[in-house]
């Protein structure tokens, strides 16, 4: 059976992985860019999936990597993505493929869920209600187009209400599920081997007594 990280396993790594991004945000050259006014960011050296969980469960560490960043909806490219010195509701991050991904900062106002550039980048339950609070799933993506500096939307993200189970603790609990079933079908094999195991004991003591009740036969005959 493969093994499967446990929740203290994959905390342990995520805490790993803070330290390490925080002691190589020090060191890494930002990326260069034409208009210095741009806020200095450093390319993500990690994979997509602990950035998104970064995002999620520790923001903060992403400072050096991360930047404000302004999203246009254009004719012909559809949605442009760049870096911007002043605020925003949105933040960006370059990849180490030189593609660039999306996010919410943390302290957004729950209005933005119903702009036209949010239901663009991110697919969300429908209908949704008000109050409801959405946490990131997945991350939408945008290919380079001025490196550094511009990027074009290439697909969509996801973000889920922050009650919904993510897609890693449903399979955990389907695996844990399909664990307990198989030790209801190994307890109930178990049992029938006992119960096969008895029947087996019995037929081999029936076998034993006709044996030995022969044998004092064939004793008595050589006697006589």
């Amino acid at each position: 059976m493969t093994n499967v990280p446990t929740p203290i396993d994959r905390l342990i790594r995520l805490e790993k992985l803070v330290a390490d991004l925080q002691l190589a945000a020090s060191s890494p050259q930002p990326i260069s860019a034409e208009d210095t006014s741009l806020p200095d960011r450093h390319r993500w050296p990690a994979d997509e999936l602990l950035l998104t969980r970064l995002i999620r469960r520790n923001p903060e560490a992403l400072k050096a990597y991360e930047s404000p960043a302004e999203l246009i909806k254009t004719d012909d490219q559809g949605v442009l993505l760049k870096p911007i010195s002043g605020s925003s509701p949105f933040r960006l991050c370059e990849l180490p493929n030189t593609d660039a991904v999306v996010w919410l900062a943390s302290e957004h106002e729950s209005w933005i869920y119903g702009t036209e550039i949010f239901r663009t980048l991110f697919n969300v339950p429908s209908p949704l209600a008000s109050d409801c609070s959405l946490v990131l799933q997945s991350l939408p993506r945008f290919i380079q187009k001025v490196q550094g500096r511009e990027w074009t939307f290439d697909s969509s993200g996801e973000m889920v209400p922050k009650d919904r189970p993510f897609v890693e603790q449903a399979e955990q609990a389907e695996l844990q599920q399909r664990i307990q079933q198989m030790e209801q079908i190994i307890a109930r094999m178990r049992g029938g081997i006992s119960a096969e195991l008895s029947t087996i004991r019995s037929e081999v003591q029936l076998l034993q007594d006709q044996l030995d009740r022969v044998l004092r036969l064939k004793e008595n005959d050589l006697r006589s």
